[in-house]
């Protein structure tokens, strides 16, 4: 058989723009968790056609498979899946039994939830921020430090960094860029500092997944007292982890960061009992 007689046997496709490949790379960049949404297999006068894909992140779209009811419930769907740990699953959609559409057709859609890495932003680099960036990158997260102090902020203390911001703290919010996933710890140093660092990361939207801010039960009566008196809502104020960490009887440095760790892993796994082993 002759190659072009193949061709024409294959079915009608769609060509993606590179604009999706490039918002999938700054999603992926940034952290943000994702479904990559793909037409697999389509047949009648269903509305998407075979390689149509569409990004769908918890407050965004990119792309298109085909738009109406298909499309939506291949969102609805796709949310779903970035709300639970998932892999990989196609759905069969008909478009006349399902979705109750006037026209006719089938589309098998393929659903691939991509979770990025989680992602620390530290604000501080001290001697505790040293300790917690080594431990975090060792249990897989991507650690961004950030301080407006260069003697400290040094590749040769934070090796493990992907990327260390020197810039002044409420503007080193901004740099790191966060999303509804991003962990933040700050680690400053002074009570003064941290909140500078939380009013600024309260002022952003969205908020992190994740707020510990490192001090005793004084400091966090204090900071909390403050924010509220300069209008920070009480919801999100209460969401702050202060004192940050699991109480392990941690004195030194390296105990004070392993307890931080570990309830951020306990975060990230959704876990809110910590029980023995």
């Amino acid at each position: 058989m002759a190659p072009d007689r193949m061709t024409s046997k294959l079915p009608r496709t769609v060509r993606v723009g590179s604009g999706l490949f490039r918002s999938l790379a700054d999603l992926l960049d940034r952290g943000e968790a994702l479904v990559l949404v793909t037409v697999v297999e389509a047949s009648g006068s269903a509305p998407g056609k075979a390689a149509a894909k569409m990004l769908v992140t918890a407050d965004a779209l990119h792309g298109t498979v085909g738009g109406g009811r298909v499309e939506n419930a291949a969102i609805e769907h796709a949310r779903t899946l970035l709300a639970r740990p998932a892999g990989p699953e196609t759905v069969r959609y008909d478009v006349v039994q399902d979705l109750g559409m006037s026209c006719g057709g089938t589309m098998h859609v393929l659903f691939e939830p991509m979770t990025p890495p989680p992602r620390l932003a530290i604000f501080g680099a001290g001697h505790i921020s040293e300790a917690l960036c080594r431990i975090a990158a060792a249990v897989g997260f991507e650690v961004v430090v950030c301080d407006e102090r260069e003697d400290w902020l040094t590749e040769e203390r934070f090796p493990e960094a992907r990327e260390r911001i020197l810039a002044p703290w409420e503007e080193a919010v901004e740099k790191v860029h966060l999303t509804r996933g991003t962990f933040v710890a700050s680690v400053s140093p002074g009570h003064a500092f941290d909140e500078r660092v939380v009013a600024a990361i309260l002022g952003t939207d969205p908020h992190p997944r994740y707020l510990g801010v490192v001090g005793s039960r004084r400091k966090a009566a204090l900071l909390k007292k403050g924010l509220l008196e300069k209008g920070h809502a009480k919801e999100d104020v209460e969401r702050i982890h202060i004192p940050m960490g699991l109480n392990i009887g941690a004195v030194d440095p390296g105990e004070i960061a392993l307890s931080m760790v570990a309830e951020m892993v306990a975060e990230l796994r959704g876990v809110e009992t910590i029980e023995p082993w």
